[in-house]
Formats: C-alpha cells, structure tokens, sequence
C-alpha cells in the first residue's frame, strides 16, 4: 500500500482528522513507519488491510 493509501484509509476507515496527520507528520516526517505509528495508536494494529506482514 502506498503512502498515500495509508493516509487515505486513517482518515476514511479509522476517522483519523487531516489536521490530526498533519501535525504527526509534521513532528515525525511523512514516512510509512509514520502512518503505522498512528495505525497503531488508534487500532493497535500493526498493518494495513491488504498488507503483506
């Protein structure tokens, strides 16, 4: 899943606000370890839907 995908999913399927990833990545950097991060912080999971582990 690109960036953007992920991106796209914590704002649509995990409710995620704009403002919210904006600030995160500002502080941490637009990375995908960045978006696991949130993904982690806000579903304590650790990938994607249709991510390889």
């Amino acid at each position: 899943m690109s960036i953007e995908g992920m991106w796209d999913a914590l704002k649509d399927d995990y409710g995620v606000s704009e403002q919210t990833l904006q600030v995160v990545t500002n502080i941490n950097g637009y990375s995908t370890d960045t978006m696991h991060d949130v993904l982690y912080a806000v579903a304590a999971e650790r990938h994607f839907d249709g991510e390889v582990a």
